[in-house]
């Protein structure tokens, strides 16, 4: 149950910081999402990995780059969202676009799953807080975008609950279906490469210009540390 309510409180706590900091909070959220890449590439290296390969064959590199490939998929669908990009002008200009909704919630229901398969594991909530770590940027983004939309709050406030219940829906799918447990490394791994995809297209998008940024530099170290440490 605590599964549940920290994904909520992620999307939740996106929203609010949307709300506050308006047009303000570019820059903090390239910072933030910057981390997220850096702490999700982190996780797979560390913690995910050795986890599905313990005991595995090299097959396992077919599910994470399936994952990989199934992530640039679904980007193509919600064009980039999952890993900051925003597009106000099209939710301005045409409404809310159903294929991105679609993609995007779909992409939170897959990476959901594999949470009740790592509450217990000795590295703790590693994945669960990976996965609140990249709903966080997210949903300032969905929030900003829908507000582009809606002038009445409330029905910006229905979408992003939506949104907030879409991996507890995950999480209690992984749960419950016994065939999705037999294959818990097969299902970590699609995630573990949706993870790859999304992290490496932050990262590699923060430095565009290759130049060295010292910010940037600190914010993906910290990162990885967080992660090898187990802090989060």
């Amino acid at each position: 149950m605590n599964e549940y309510l920290l994904l909520i409180l992620a999307v939740a706590a996106g929203s609010v910081i949307a709300a506050l900091l308006k047009s303000k909070a570019s820059k903090s959220v390239k910072i933030l999402l910057t981390f997220s890449g850096a702490y999700l590439l982190s996780v797979g290296v560390f913690h995910l990995i050795p986890e599905i390969y313990a005991g595995s064959n090299n097959e396992m590199g077919l599910f994470i780059m399936g994952g990989f490939f199934l992530q640039l998929i679904l980007e193509f669908f919600s064009m980039g969202m999952e890993h900051g990009h925003a597009h106000t002008e099209l939710f301005k200009s045409k409404g809310v676009p159903v294929s991105i909704i679609i993609s995007l919630f779909l992409h939170a229901l897959l990476e959901s799953m594999p949470v009740g398969i790592h509450a217990g594991h000795d590295h703790g909530n590693s994945f669960l807080w990976a996965l609140m770590v990249h709903k966080l940027p997210v949903s300032i983004i969905l929030y900003t975008m829908l507000s582009e939309v809606f002038q009445n709050k409330w029905k910006v406030g229905l979408y992003m609950l939506a949104f907030a219940l879409i991996a507890p829906v995950g999480v209690f799918i992984g749960e419950s279906i016994p065939l999705l447990a037999d294959y818990s490394n097969e299902l970590t791994a699609i995630v573990l490469g949706i993870f790859l995809h999304i992290s490496t297209t932050i990262l590699f998008e923060a430095t565009q210009s290759h130049r060295f940024n010292f910010v940037k530099f600190l914010v993906t170290l910290i990162a990885a540390a967080v992660a090898w440490f187990g802090v989060a």
